[in-house]
């Protein structure tokens, strides 16, 4: 079985500044906080995160790390969770290694909506900030998971 968790960052400053370097507001940590405490009582815990480059990602990602104690050294960084291609951020997916069967993604909008949208079963319109929606894939190899049985897992929006 392999899950895949889509975290939305929490809501960022609109300061001007270069986008990448936007954080987060109080109110997008305490939300973020919130969630992650919320998925950690379903007893959902990452094998692996990995996390746009963007300051108010990495930010979402430090948190969640925080309510887990999973290990800030372990975060890994993915250029093509910054506003790549949905197909860019698929062909990712497929290549997560296979001995990680829990992954935790931060990212961003409009991609993080659609490809929750594309694997889940009810579908969502919209993944807010600090949003998060897992999905569980029937099947132990990440490349079959368009082809595998997919199940909700839950959904914090």
């Amino acid at each position: 079985m392999k899950n895949l968790i889509f975290i939305r960052h929490g809501k960022a400053t609109h300061e001007p500044m270069p986008d990448i370097d936007r954080y987060l507001t109080e109110k997008g940590i305490r939300r973020t906080r919130k969630h992650a405490n919320l998925l950690k009582t379903h007893n959902i815990y990452p094998d692996l995160i990995i996390t746009s480059p963007a300051q108010r990602a990495y930010q979402t990602a430090e948190i969640v790390a925080d309510i887990y104690k999973y290990p800030l050294d372990k975060i890994l960084i993915n250029k093509k969770f910054y506003f790549e291609p949905k197909e860019f951020v698929y062909n990712e997916i497929l290549s997560f290694p296979n001995k990680k069967n829990t992954i935790f993604i931060v990212g961003h909008n409009p991609i993080w909506t659609e490809m929750a949208d594309a694997f889940s079963n009810q579908g969502i319109m919209h993944l807010r900030t600090s949003g998060i929606i897992g999905i569980a894939f029937d099947t132990d190899d990440w490349t079959d998971i368009e082809i595998a049985v997919k199940k909700d897992l839950i959904l914090i929006n």
